[in-house]
């Protein structure tokens, strides 16, 4: 799937560069791959006098625009990165508007700033005024981690077993450092052309095979008591590795996710396509979930899992969050179901 980095990797590569970048967001990942691209646009040898890279708080916004108006030194560009621009706030950022409105053509001014947005409506309207880019950077959905985790692994040359995809996206999280990270880790030791198996997920990022989140889905799904009580157990007993809110989230969108596929009509593939899943394959614990639980035990357990959340958070509970997940599993496979 294509990013925001993507589309700029092909405009530098097309000489389609801007005179002034603004990337601002909440998905820091992406904001450091964008710099990275830019780090890397001079050749080596025209850096040293060519390129320039710095916290927006080390700089006022006159440096910062005596810097850009000055003429590249043996080299076509002048390239000034200036980070962190958050820190400085709005008012710093709409100082800048004055260049950035009518920039150098041989300068490349990229500005970065994560988080919220600053209050820089000035700075904006100018960089647009002046032909720049404001690209913004959301934190990615949900539903998109699992293809951005296959992205990494196929830029890494490796292979995947599902059951190894969904341990690593599931105990990782959202976070995209992190995925890039591990994914990195596990290129490294096993080498381009590899399959990555639950066996090696384990050995290298410390997941275990029988006790994580993947397995704990598919006990509940198939209402397997015992193994689903004995997961939970082992979590409560090994809280660092095992997050609850990586459980919950886990929990609810197998249980959301099963409603969906019992109200769409068709087969397998419309269910997928529904759920904005890759293939068919990943459908295996959902389908599951379906034939052992009603409509009504779905809806119940969907409420018992945003309950759980919120007193996991302290709201009307001071009980250990890991307590109350093993009361939630419980009570999950001993749901009635409501109809009223």
């Amino acid at each position: 799937m294509d990013t925001p980095v993507d589309n700029i990797r092909k405009h530098i590569s097309a000489g389609k560069i801007a005179p002034v970048y603004y990337l601002h967001g909440e998905e820091g990942f992406f904001i450091d791959e964008a710099l990275d691209l830019f780090a890397g646009y001079l050749p080596e040898s025209d850096r040293p006098f060519n390129m320039f890279t710095f916290y927006a708080s080390e700089k006022s916004p006159d440096d910062v625009m005596d810097i850009c108006r000055r003429y590249p030194m043996m080299s076509d560009r002048l390239v000034v990165i200036v980070k962190e621009a958050q820190t400085a706030g709005g008012r710093w950022l709409n100082k800048l508007a004055p260049y950035v409105a009518s920039p150098s053509t041989s300068t490349v001014l990229v500005v970065a700033a994560r988080g919220e947005n600053p209050a820089c409506k000035e700075f904006i309207n100018a960089v647009k005024k002046g032909s720049g880019v404001d690209i913004e950077f959301k934190k990615e959905k949900e539903s998109n981690i699992n293809a951005i985790l296959v992205d990494f692994l196929n830029s890494r040359k490796l292979r995947y077993e599902p059951k190894a995809l969904e341990m690593i996206r599931e105990y990782v999280g959202t976070d995209l450092s992190r995925i890039y990270n591990e994914v990195a880790k596990m290129s490294v030791a096993l080498g381009q052309g590899a399959t990555v198996t639950p066996e090696s997920v384990e050995s290298l990022i410390g997941i275990s095979t029988e006790h994580n989140n993947y397995e704990l889905k598919r006990a509940i799904a198939g209402r397997d008591y015992v193994k689903a009580i004995k997961i939970a157990k082992h979590f409560t007993a090994n809280q660092k590795n095992n997050p609850w809110v990586v459980t919950s989230l886990t929990l609810f969108d197998l249980f959301s996710s099963a409603l969906v596929a019992y109200y769409t009509p068709g087969g397998d593939q419309n269910i997928a396509k529904a759920l904005a899943l890759r293939g068919t394959w990943q459908l295996s614990d959902i389908l599951l979930c379906k034939a052992k639980y009603t409509p009504w035990q779905l809806i119940d357990i969907i409420s018992l899992i945003r309950r759980f959340d919120a007193r996991a958070k302290g709201n009307g509970s001071r009980q250990n969050a890991y307590m109350l997940q093993e009361e939630l599993i419980m009570d999950i496979l001993t749901s009635p179901g409501r109809r009223s």
